[in-house]
């Protein structure tokens, strides 16, 4: 499928003064990531502020939500996944400061929630960690089997959004 910008609208998942990323998608390091030895998602900073919000990137649909309560959510905090049809991809939306909002429909723009430090968000730092999937996203989907398999279901969602906006 061949996608152009000019097709659809997009938006930085961030205010642009904070679209800036603190830790690039795929970043080797086996002291943070011991299991495969990488950053799955990139990281924006929120250079110790609070109330940033965090911005729906494109029209689409909540298809999973969690709180930091949760088994996930020990590792992902408060966090929703957005799934945008046109393209057939997901954003997944981690450390959000307040439980997710409810599965709705949302336009591109739209506040989603607040950039936090809510489950195993390393240094305790106020930022917005986002992954790339492939598809409609399914909390199975993050059930990696090896590196290959994080490459086979994700990609850059840094260089997918700015390649798009």
């Amino acid at each position: 499928m061949k996608i152009t910008r000019r097709a659809y609208r997009w938006h930085t998942p961030v205010p642009a003064a904070y679209f800036v990323v603190s830790q690039p998608y795929l970043q080797e390091d086996w002291a943070l990531y011991p299991k495969f030895g990488h950053h799955i998602g990139v990281d924006y900073g929120g250079h110790g502020r609070t109330g940033i919000p965090i911005i729906a990137c494109a029209a689409g649909v909540i298809v999973y939500r969690d709180t930091e309560d949760s088994p996930w959510g020990k590792t992902l905090g408060n966090h929703i996944a957005l799934y945008v049809p046109s393209v057939d991809r997901s954003f997944l939306y981690c450390h959000l400061e307040e439980h997710p909002r409810a599965f709705t429909y949302v336009r591109q723009g739209v506040r989603l929630g607040t950039m936090g430090n809510t489950g195993a968000s390393v240094g305790g730092a106020i930022h917005l960690h986002l992954e790339g999937f492939y598809g409609r996203f399914a909390i199975a989907m993050r059930s990696f089997t090896s590196f290959d398999d994080i490459i086979s279901k994700t990609f850059d969602a840094d260089s997918f959004l700015r390649a798009m906006i």
